[in-house]
């Protein structure tokens, strides 16, 4: 069971929480925790994640589309590609700017969690239909302001979210013609799982969705702010509803519009009552493996269900499953260290975190090790686990990586060795940069490996001077890296 940890933090336990609650480790953030209570360690980095930095405000966040499908011949097909241009570079822009977000905060625990629910309750711009980036924008900020929330509003949200909305076609459903994807996936995927309910609810649900729509055309829903999801009461079925077993009743009392929220009201509920322990085992275990490991064992269910119950308890919210989870012996235990395999964000995030590299780079890295942000595969998201490193992405990412430390200019490899204690002495040096890169704290048999590798044939004493050496000190401080990156122990956490 979850006993509580409360501890004075070590620099392995600094180092662990860091590469789990962010994307990468910042060596000043790190000494600064070492010595603290973990507790309150855990307390000031959720607490922080609550005020994310607000995202770019872009210039085409409130920029409609034409309504190029009212068209026809040439000037339909000049407006429709111009118009995917468009959503494909706007898009591409937002991309860049949530890596950038995960890169530059010394603790990135809210992006962390906003890709956590972004995996979750999936969307992805690369579709058939026209996805405007100002959508991915409103549900990016939906999760990194709401990421350790209320699990039931955040269910509530995302139920007419405009991202959702296109992604799974909710604004074509219509009560002459229902539209089930979104109710599916609503039970399949983001609450209860699959065997929970029946054809008849998904069928149920998918009346009680209907009438929703997205403004994306700046000539079609002229009176309704653009990018804003509404509902068009026209297009709703207002009759009753059977629902795991209960009634939805549309409200008499209410306008069209809050009656229709009034019944997603109703319908959340009702899964949240009747399926309490198998939305919150659900959710659970969905945090469990993302950060505690990927492939929960059998003995590892009491530990699930401890998590589901205080769900439950919590009325809901998602911050005292989190706490529960950061502040346990368990969380700190050597079982959990370097049990995980990194994902490309975290690869990459945690490289370019110290190193200088291209945005667009960086980019086409993810995407090419199998996570392009934004962009999942399918409506599951990604599956992860060994997916993350397989015989074609472990050496495309010993290559990257290499690539990105030879591309560095030898003053900044010099630099940021110096951000280390008495980096002039190899024996102090080496423990430092292994501990930052490695998921556990270095061997005495891989400290000695690595100095061979940093120091060649130089003895270890002359290392002080070579480091006066700026490009002998980076040559061989880009060799160590490289030799680095070769190690299993590198693409752990």
């Amino acid at each position: 069971m979850f006993a509580p940890y409360s501890q004075v933090l070590s620099l392995p336990d600094v180092l662990h929480l860091l590469r789990r609650l962010s994307f990468s480790v910042d060596w000043k953030t790190a000494q600064g925790f070492v010595g603290k209570n973990s507790d309150a360690v855990i307390e000031q980095i959720l607490n922080a994640a609550q005020k994310p930095p607000a995202l770019t405000k872009f210039l085409w966040l409130d920029i409609g589309f034409p309504s190029f499908w009212k068209l026809s011949g040439e000037e339909r097909q000049r407006l429709s590609d111009d118009s995917f241009r468009r959503m494909y570079q706007e898009n591409y822009e937002l991309k860049r700017e949530w890596m950038k977000q995960m890169t530059v905060q010394p603790i990135s625990f809210a992006d962390k969690m906003a890709l956590f629910w972004h995996g979750h309750f999936t969307t992805k711009f690369a579709i058939d239909d026209l996805f405007p980036a100002s959508l991915m924008y409103k549900q990016l900020e939906l999760f990194r302001n709401f990421h350790q929330g209320n699990l039931r509003l955040l269910i509530e949200s995302i139920i007419e979210d405009g991202a959702m909305l296109v992604y799974l076609n909710g604004k074509d459903n219509t009560k002459n013609a229902p539209n089930e994807n979104f109710s599916r996936e609503l039970l399949e995927l983001y609450t209860t799982g699959i065997g929970h309910y029946s054809e008849d609810d998904v069928k149920e649900g998918a009346r009680v969705f209907t009438g929703w729509k997205v403004n994306i055309f700046t000539e079609e829903w002229q009176s309704v702010p653009i990018f804003k999801s509404f509902v068009f009461a026209l297009d709703h079925d207002f009759g009753d509803k059977k629902y795991l077993g209960e009634t939805i009743r549309p409200s008499s009392t209410l306008s069209q519009e809050n009656a229709v929220k009034d019944e997603v009201k109703q319908l959340v509920d009702i899964i949240l009552r009747k399926k309490s322990v198998e939305v919150s085992t659900f959710i659970a275990a969905k945090l469990f493996r993302y950060f505690v490991y990927s492939n929960p064992k059998k003995e590892d269910d009491a530990l699930i269900a401890q998590l589901a119950s205080k769900l439950r308890s919590s009325n809901w919210e998602i911050r005292p499953v989190l706490d529960l989870l950061f502040k346990s012996q368990f969380f700190f235990s050597e079982k959990v260290k370097g049990v995980q395999i990194k994902t490309p964000s975290e690869t990459v995030v945690g490289i370019t975190k110290h190193f200088d590299v291209k945005e667009d780079w960086k980019e086409w890295v993810m995407l090419t090790m199998g996570q392009e942000l934004l962009n999942p595969p399918n409506v599951a998201g990604w599956p992860g686990y060994r997916k993350w490193m397989d015989t074609r992405t472990l050496p495309f990412a010993i290559q990257q990586m290499s690539s990105f430390i030879w591309s560095q200019t030898n003053v900044n490899m010099v630099n940021w060795v110096k951000q280390f204690q008495n980096p002039e002495d190899v024996n102090t040096l080496l423990p430092q940069i292994l501990s930052l890169f490695f998921a556990k704290e270095p061997t005495a048999a891989q400290i000695l490996k690595y100095k061979q590798e940093l120091l060649g044939l130089i003895p270890e004493y002359e290392w002080p001077n070579m480091l006066e050496t700026v490009e002998s000190a980076a040559f061989r401080l880009k060799l160590l890296m490289v030799a680095i990156f070769k190690s299993p122990d590198f693409h752990l956490c």
